[in-house]
């Protein structure tokens, strides 16, 4: 199998070749953006697809023939499929995070402990809660530049599970030199969204593909919206073609066939466009954070502001609970929590290029006003 040694800027087609040529690849090293990529197509879109799929598969095949004839064979050989899919995508995912963990600094010897440790949680009492926040941490672990952990350390144990500066190569392709007209240098990042001045669609379309995963960077106002009403409509014409298609379902078959037929259906369509318009969410938060990024705002406001935002829904769920009953209380608290936060992220989402950006140097919640 093929060893995998991604550096710079990888492509959403480059992840997923290389995922799959370094199946079985626990060297090497993958990127920050590689590493995402795989896990958002291996995890979200593949596995549900095909579950997807099989489930429409066999509910034609019982629509077509009941219960009898080929409709148990063929199930059990779908499930046979999807469990030998799924344990090569564990697999690979295995390698992946190997690869992904080499790349910040980390031995291979700690990472094969960890698997076992892993595997064998549930043997040992209070185990998969440790292993459960160790998991919270390894989020951030596997978000990090490459070689963010390998320094000079005098500690053994740090030393057992990190690389040293004599053993490590380090990439830094990813920084380049950019020479604006008026002669000026600047340091820019590659495979970074830095949009500036007027945006065309095609431009906005190109950065909502190319920095799916990318939540540094900007996008202005203009490309921020060319894209994302577009998205939106789509995702409701094909969400109410999925409803027509369910009630249509539901009127093709006679009262005893139609509850089974429809739930199976409905059931493998909707894994389908839910494994197809996965990567679309991560696209549209990556956008907004480069769209609020671009009006000043620092990433960890942003935080802070949802957080705030998720404490002021609870309280007027609470609030409206105790005024029109638990059930009645939810669904108007619901209505007006959807509709303030709506308005709120688009007043800010509306806001000019470095709206709320600051002339101190050392904000903490805002950038400063020399970035724009």
């Amino acid at each position: 199998m093929k060893r995998i040694e991604e550096s710079g800027e990888i492509s959403f087609k480059q992840a997923f070749v290389d995922f799959w040529r370094g199946l079985f690849s626990f060297g090497g090293r993958s990127t920050r953006t590689g590493y995402w990529y795989g896990v958002l197509m291996m995890s979200l879109v593949i596995p549900w697809g095909l579950l997807g799929l099989l489930v429409v598969l066999n509910g034609i095949i019982y629509g077509m023939m009941g219960p009898a004839g080929i409709f148990w064979p063929v199930l059990i050989i779908s499930f046979l499929v999807y469990l030998v899919v799924s344990i090569i995508i564990q697999i690979g995912t295995w390698a992946l995070f190997f690869r992904r963990m080499r790349d910040v600094g980390f031995k291979t010897t700690p990472l094969v402990i960890w698997v076992v440790i892993s595997l064998a949680k549930e043997a040992i009492p209070f185990l998969p809660v440790l292993v459960g926040i160790i998991n919270l941490w390894l989020i951030y672990i596997v978000s990090v530049p490459a070689g963010h952990f390998v320094k000079q350390y005098q500690n053994g144990f740090m030393k057992f599970l990190f690389e040293s500066p004599e053993t490590f190569e380090f990439h830094d392709d990813l920084q380049v030199i950019e020479f604006e007209p008026d002669g000026t240098e600047e340091t820019v990042v590659k495979g970074r969204i830095m949009e500036r001045g007027k945006v065309s669609f095609k431009q906005a379309f190109h950065d909502y593909f190319h920095g799916m995963l990318s939540f540094g960077g900007r996008s202005t106002r203009a490309g921020f919206w060319k894209v994302a009403l577009i998205i939106q409509v789509l995702m409701m014409i094909f969400w109410t073609g999925f409803l027509g298609y369910v009630i249509i379902r539901l009127y093709s078959y006679p009262a005893e066939e139609a509850a089974l037929l429809t739930f199976m259906t409905a059931l493998g369509v909707g894994m389908i466009i839910f494994s197809v318009f996965a990567p679309f969410g991560f696209a549209n938060w990556a956008v907004m954070i480069r769209r609020l990024r671009d009006v000043g705002l620092k990433l960890k406001t942003m935080f802070i502001g949802w957080g705030l935002m998720a404490v002021l829904n609870i309280i007027i769920l609470i609030v409206f609970a105790a005024g029109y009953g638990f059930t009645l209380g939810m669904i108007w608290g619901t209505i007006w929590n959807v509709g303030i936060d709506l308005v709120i992220q688009i007043v800010f989402l509306c806001l000019p290029t470095g709206a709320m950006a600051t002339q101190k140097e050392d904000s903490r919640f805002f950038e400063n006003k020399s970035l724009f």
